[in-house]
């Protein structure tokens, strides 16, 4: 499972990276990019911290820099196209983005229907050009980007956060990025969390804290939901029998684990397994240990291709 700190690539272009995934659950985790999501297919619920948010089509919501966010699909999954842009990428010319804290994350619920569509369709061209890799394709996507921000500084409520309080979250990420390596490393046998907080030279009240507050749930819903997707992964692409599964992955007892496959699935692992189809070159590249499915460029391609003609704005 990546770091729910997560380290986000830019492989083409520095510091923006666009993709369009099939979601139906991510866990809660937290990165040092811009994030905006644009909701393409299906229904939504995002938990940011105090924040719940139901999302429907074409609904766009904006996450800050070290927002910790958990996204999970209400029925069946979601096609969700998202951009993750650093702060960095306009650093010679408008560098306080570095510092910008947008106010409002559902666009959908704040923003008037002609800035929202403007919105849309910049993320829209954006990711369409980005994927299709035309001669000069870089120019136009920095052009869009540039665009894309210019729209958010005048529509959307910001603040600007001190240079103090900016170190204090990278303080803050750091710390995360260490305790969510340390549960990966140690899922399977037993771990308490006061054993994270000595680790950390902090009190046990204020590590409970902290975890909730910086990952939208306690500490055991946490692992539990990380031995979850664990198990989820083996069923899938072992042949383990299932008590040797809740070993590798930390659960003491199989009726525990069939339990969950049925509360969250409705059938058994044995059932799970069997209905997971192959995946080829030409369907979505799983990411299993949160439910991810992400698409090639020209699968992308092809699927932004309907929603691109839905592009009022010429472009």
């Amino acid at each position: 499972m990546d770091n729910e700190y997560e380290i986000v690539k830019h492989p083409r272009i520095k510091y923006l990276n666009p993709f369009l995934v099939n979601l139906t659950y991510r866990n809660s985790h937290l990165h040092n990019d811009f994030e905006l999501c644009l909701l393409l297919e299906g229904q939504l619920t995002v938990n940011s911290k105090k924040e719940h948010h139901h999302l429907t089509k074409q609904s766009i919501i904006l996450f800050n820099p070290i927002q910790p966010h958990e996204l999970s699909a209400d029925q069946g999954g979601a096609l969700i196209l998202s951009l993750q842009i650093s702060p960095k990428f306009c650093g010679q010319y408008f560098p306080s983005l570095a510092n910008v804290v947008f106010d409002k994350s559902n666009l959908t619920e704040f923003l008037p229907s002609e800035q929202l569509q403007l919105v849309y369709s910049l993320l829209i061209q954006l990711s369409f050009d980005y994927f299709d890799k035309k001669l000069g394709y870089e120019f136009m996507n920095i052009s869009l980007l540039n665009q894309l921000f210019y729209q958010l500084l005048h529509t959307v409520p910001y603040r600007l956060i001190s240079e103090e309080e900016r170190a204090h979250n990278l303080q803050r990420l750091h710390r995360v990025n260490r305790i969510v390596n340390f549960i990966e490393e140690n899922y399977a046998g037993k771990l308490l969390l006061s054993t994270i907080a000595e680790s950390e030279n902090l009190s046990l009240t204020y590590m409970s804290h902290f975890f909730k507050e910086n990952l939208n749930t306690t500490f055991q819903q946490y692992l539990n939901q990380i031995r979850f997707e664990k198990a989820k992964q083996l069923i899938v692409q072992t042949n383990m029998k299932l008590i040797d599964i809740c070993l590798e992955c930390g659960f003491s007892d199989a009726r525990y684990l069939n339990n969950l496959f049925l509360k969250h699935f409705g059938c058994t692992p044995k059932q799970y397994k069997e209905r997971e189809l192959p995946l080829n070159s030409d369907h979505p590249i799983p990411n299993l240990s949160s439910d991810q499915y992400f698409y090639t460029d020209q699968a992308s391609l092809e699927i932004l291709s309907k929603y691109k003609q839905r592009s009022i704005v010429g472009l």
